[in-house]
């Protein structure tokens, strides 16, 4: 009884607000943008959480592109989880199909995404900017310093700095170095923002700094 206490405090819980100035009439721009081009698989937000929508889509791997390891796996070796989630106390409320359509990613909601780097499944790409051009994707990439509060406000995302490969990094340096060539790093995918112009895609930036 008392989880939907629980659930009402969930409720309640709002994403950080962007502590910086936003453009408001490129985040406008942006937003067009955004209900034309992201809408589909994102959702939709307003001020009033009524008027918003979250599709909730599971996203075919072909379409995404991203690594395809973790939901392979999830699907595979890993899909004795299925019966253990819905022989558990969860299961009781919903359950996982057994039989999935096809092996994809959920793709998430967007609330507070722009304090959420590294981003993918598996934290390859430093900012929002990147995932939005897959061309400018490092293969090695580290972090400039480890200060939470050093953040990228116009890329939204983590200050990074090219890397070597983790072969060519002294050992007691490679846990720095993000190597998206190692298996299930790959940075590939989502390349849906690669048809935008750049100014489509910094007014686009401009708006997700509102959610």
């Amino acid at each position: 009884d008392y989880f939907a206490d629980i659930n009402a405090y969930i409720a309640t819980i709002e994403a950080p607000e962007y502590p910086w100035l936003i453009n408001e009439s490129l985040a406008a721009e942006g937003a067009a943008i955004f209900e034309c081009e992201c809408s589909g698989c994102h959702g939709t937000y307003d001020d009033d959480p009524a008027n918003e929508t979250y599709p909730n889509l599971l996203i075919p791997l072909p379409v995404v592109g991203t690594d395809a390891v973790m939901a392979s796996y999830a699907a595979g070796e890993f899909d004795y989880l299925e019966d253990w989630f819905n022989s558990s106390f969860y299961g009781t409320v919903t359950t996982v199909a057994v039989e999935d359509p096809f092996v994809g990613y959920l793709a998430p909601p967007l609330d507070g995404i722009w304090a959420s780097a590294p981003y993918f499944h598996n934290g390859s790409v430093p900012s929002i900017e990147l995932v939005l051009d897959s061309s400018k994707r490092p293969t090695y990439w580290r972090r400039v310093d480890y200060d939470s509060s050093h953040y990228d406000p116009a890329a939204l995302g983590w200050p990074w700095e090219p890397a070597q490969s983790q072969a060519d990094t002294p050992v007691s340096e490679r846990k720095y170095v993000y190597d998206t060539t190692i298996i299930s790093h790959s940075a590939g995918g989502h390349t849906f923002g690669d048809a935008l112009s750049d100014d489509e895609r910094k007014a686009l930036l401009e708006y997700l700094k509102t959610l």
